[in-house]
């Protein structure tokens, strides 16, 4: 199921699906655990003789309040006579899922109205040894396991049951039955639910909220500040947090299109989301794609996140990404190199990158522009925020090992970097874009370390980086096709080859500073990928690269468009000035969201229907990028457009 609304408070992260399932939920990391781990929670309507899933047979709608993490939720049955608004918000600060239910009857007669809430956690992420019991001094339902608690509760009066969990058996049916046996409690593979009955003659009003915590100390203490400030004040005072964190750095010109602005305003809280308390940057979590590779998103891939840092950084956030930079600080390998990609407490994620060649030789598993783009992210930090502090607080470890190995894990001949991993996890080689990455990387640490008054390295990286730009002109542009190529690669007998594939990631050659925007070899290479990866159908969007085949939906077309990579198309736009262009990009993307307001990672070629996982980070975050490249435009040459 499509996701349409995420949670998020930096511990605690909760999706919910277009059915108003809940069907994931994260603590105490964004992206880890999973205590769902697909499983659904899902809410049950009986309205006089007649019983209802919400789901399918209702009619939904789904946003957000404006500027706030606020979700609103319509879900309406004419069948039931019902209408139902949930209002849901993570608390800023306290690890509380807060609930508020307006019933309102749309039958001409009183109503006999029960509500079921439906309970089926897999704590840490297994269904072994699991625990629901009723507490009746904190008048709620706990579900733990080790050291992760789980209560639900109200201010209002409830009915409740806990069942084994099974799919012939389980608190499910007792919801379906409309009977909650009040069983107490239960061990192994477990479930529970929740009911609230009323006499509806117009509306009622009631909440319902779920504490995770550490310990059950934890959520004793956490359910008695509910009970203190009440359901309703902690929405409002998150609500007003998160309005606060938006409005403080709206300065974004007018003569940009309002439904860009609110589209733009809204990725800024998609990707605060993501971020966890700790720094990781985490790509997406969506269950959904356990189908495709018994995997997920819930990771932290270094490239996203310096690509998700920096567009945080443009829009005034740089206080927001400080720890993702302490994240890598102290992850990064003593080598100098990021790895693949990282789980959220700093684990390496899984990967399918091997350490070796076909002849077992070493080789790194790496794909080098995730270690260089966290230099450039870096010297974007400091020349945005002049925090000199921070700066000489991240130098010697993180810009000191990365920038060294950068000049290292080059070509003695070429001084071209070494082969790695291309960007979308697929090839191995020397890429003319991840080539592009290390050449800014090594030009942004030259210009840190002279501020740190580390001269030798300065002057180090400044040669280094200049050797890098003339081996890219020198060895990775092909006069004859008029382009880059995507990379060089080394073919059974050891001979260096050109892979001509037209590729997207080339149009961040302008974009690392490798050649002016104007220079004819960008030129000319930016628009042979516009002609021949642009998607020929009413969809519309640019596809990854030529024989796309992740998620490929017509062997026909080139591949599926991403938000990503067409967004690649409208940055060079407006360095080039073709400002119309790039707001017909930006609206391209715009008009892929969903209801509330969310952006997938590709879509459908024919059908428009998002594809793989929504949200991923790297589209909102890539969005919010591109409006502030175009509103810094504006402002700087405030009659470009007209």
């Amino acid at each position: 199921m499509a996701k349409e609304i995420v949670l998020s408070n930096g511990q605690m992260f909760i999706n919910f699906d277009n059915h108003l399932n809940m069907c994931d939920f994260y603590y105490p990391y964004i992206g880890k655990y999973n205590h769902l781990n697909g499983n659904k929670n899902g809410i049950a309507v009986k309205v006089n003789d007649k019983f209802s899933w919400i789901g399918k047979d209702w009619e939904i709608n789904f946003r957000y309040e404006k500027l706030s993490l606020v979700s609103i939720i319509e879900a309406i049955n004419t069948d039931l006579g019902v209408k139902i608004i949930f209002k849901d918000i993570i608390h800023k600060k306290e690890n509380i899922l807060l609930k508020t239910i307006d019933i309102i009857n749309l039958n001409p007669n009183p109503t006999d109205f029960h509500i079921y809430f439906y309970h089926n956690f897999n704590i840490n992420e297994s269904n072994i040894g699991n625990t629901a019991y009723y507490h009746p001094k904190l008048n709620g339902l706990i579900h733990y396991k080790d050291d992760t608690y789980i209560f639900i509760s109200s201010e209002n009066e409830f009915n409740y049951t806990t069942s084994k969990s099974s799919h012939s058996e389980g608190s499910w049916q007792s919801i379906e039955n409309n009977h909650l046996e009040r069983r107490k409690i239960i061990q192994g593979e477990v479930d529970s639910a929740m009911e609230f009955h009323y006499q509806i003659k117009e509306n009622k009003n009631f909440n319902y909220y779920i504490i995770t915590g550490e310990s059950y100390n934890k959520i004793s203490e956490l359910n008695f500040k509910v009970k203190k400030l009440s359901v309703e004040n902690m929405i409002n005072e998150s609500d007003m947090y998160w309005r606060a964190w938006v409005s403080e750095k709206s300065d974004i010109s007018p003569s940009i299109d309002i439904n860009l602005i609110s589209l733009y305003y809204r990725s800024l809280l998609i990707v605060r989301s993501h971020i966890d308390k700790n720094g990781a940057i985490i790509a997406g979590n969506d269950t959904d794609i356990y189908e495709f590779n018994k995997d997920h998103y819930s990771y932290m891939w270094p490239r996203d996140g310096a690509f998700t840092a920096i567009s945080l950084i443009y829009a005034g956030y740089s206080d927001s990404v400080k720890n993702f930079f302490r994240f890598c600080d102290r992850y990064i390998s003593n080598d100098g190199f990021m790895l693949h990609k990282y789980t959220p407490d700093g684990n390496v994620g899984s990967s399918w990158h091997p350490w070796c060649d076909d002849d077992n030789n070493l080789q790194l598993s790496i794909q080098e522009d995730e270690t260089a783009l966290i230099i450039v992210a870096m010297y974007r930090y400091y020349q945005e925020s002049k925090d000199i502090e921070f700066i000489s607080e991240m130098y010697d470890r993180l810009v000191v090992l990365a920038s060294d190995f950068l000049v290292e894990y080059r070509d003695e001949d070429t001084k071209l970097p070494l082969a790695s991993y291309d960007l979308w996890e697929e090839r191995r080689g020397v890429l003319t874009y991840t080539c592009a990455t290390v050449y800014s990387a090594l030009k942004s640490a030259s210009k840190l370390a002279k501020l740190m008054g580390d001269n030798i390295r300065a002057l180090k990286y400044q040669e280094a980086s200049y050797e890098v730009q003339q081996a890219i002109l020198n060895n990775l542009y092909d006069v004859e096709v008029k382009r880059f190529v995507r990379m060089l690669y080394q073919d059974r007998d050891g001979i260096w080859q050109k892979d001509l594939t037209i590729e997207s990631s080339l149009a961040i050659i302008s974009e690392m500073e490798v050649l002016e925007s104007n220079d004819e070899r960008v030129v000319s290479t930016m628009e042979q990928i516009i002609d021949k990866l642009w998607i020929p159908t009413e969809v519309g969007g640019i596809a990854r690269y030529e024989g796309d085949y992740y998620h490929q939906v017509d062997t026909n077309l080139v591949g599926n468009p991403w938000i990503v990579t067409t967004l690649w198309i409208a940055n060079w736009y407006i360095e080039t000035n073709q400002i119309e262009k790039a707001m017909n990009l930006l609206k391209w993307a715009e008009s892929k969201k969903s209801q509330a307001g969310l952006l997938a990672e590709q879509f459908n070629p024919h059908t428009n229907e998002p594809i793989s996982i929504i949200p991923l980070t790297w589209s909102h975050s890539s969005f919010c990028y591109t409006i502030q490249k175009l509103n810094r435009k504006l402002k700087s040459v405030p009659d470009l457009f007209w």
